[in-house]
């Protein structure tokens, strides 16, 4: 299974229109999820050296990122499939291989921002859904075969992502650090793929790259709002 192959049919100036939307989208969601957060007492509290609030902030961020990717990426494939009268194999891919995996694990990350999750529980879901994932991509040749046989690609990518997942988490209290990384990764990931042709690859990096961004907004110093697990674990 392969996410893209063929002739880019999207222009340049589609391409930011989406990361626009992804922009408008998710920073418009950030204040209703802010409120919300503050209303339960979902609040990062300035408990640990590494934390450089000095006063409590609320987080599930994370819930306007993934409602922000969501809705573009998959409203993004429909109109443009249906034009082609192609959107159904590109949403299937899009949906088994990418966003459904990343909302399994931003729920888990929800439920754990929400009511405290141990450290065993969160690695076997992360390693659970990064060995499905894992074997789609490998199974598919999206990856290719770099390390020559496929247990070790499937070994190597499942460790990839659970360790991109909880990096991306740690850092999510420094004001502005995860989203901004993820932003600058997705943009070069973006221009990457737009240079090899990638349609669907490029889309759904350019829509990452305007969430967060969207998010960073409210995230840069001194943040009012951090995207929690829910955040990092989708993003990851």
């Amino acid at each position: 299974m392969v996410l893209d192959q063929g002739v880019m049919s999207i222009s340049t100036s589609q391409f930011m229109i989406l990361g626009v939307a992804a922009f408008a989208l998710t920073g418009l969601l950030t204040w209703p999820v802010r409120a919300l957060a503050i209303r339960l007492g979902a609040m990062d509290k300035p408990n640990l050296a590494r934390k450089t609030q000095t006063e409590p902030v609320p987080y599930l961020g994370g819930v306007a990122i993934a409602l922000g990717i969501t809705i573009i990426t998959f409203a993004a494939v429909f109109v443009g499939g249906n034009k082609r009268g192609e959107n159904s194999g590109q949403l299937k891919d899009l949906a088994l291989t990418v966003l459904l995996p990343a909302l399994v694990l931003g729920a888990m990350g929800l439920f754990d921002d929400l009511r405290s999750l141990s450290p065993w529980p969160r690695l076997i879901t992360q390693s659970l859904v990064g060995s499905v994932v894992a074997f789609m991509i490998v199974q598919g040749g999206t990856i290719g075969t770099p390390f020559g046989t496929t247990a070790l690609n499937t070994a190597i990518t499942i460790f990839w992502i659970v360790g991109v997942c909880n990096s991306i988490n740690f850092f999510d209290n420094l004001d502005g650090a995860a989203s901004g990384a993820i932003a600058i990764a997705a943009i070069g990931v973006f221009l990457i793929a737009f240079d090899r042709g990638q349609e669907l690859v490029s889309a759904l990096s350019i829509v990452t790259a305007g969430a967060t961004i969207g998010f960073l907004m409210w995230n840069r110093s001194p943040a009012k709002i951090y995207m929690g697990d829910a955040g990092a674990l989708f993003l990851g």
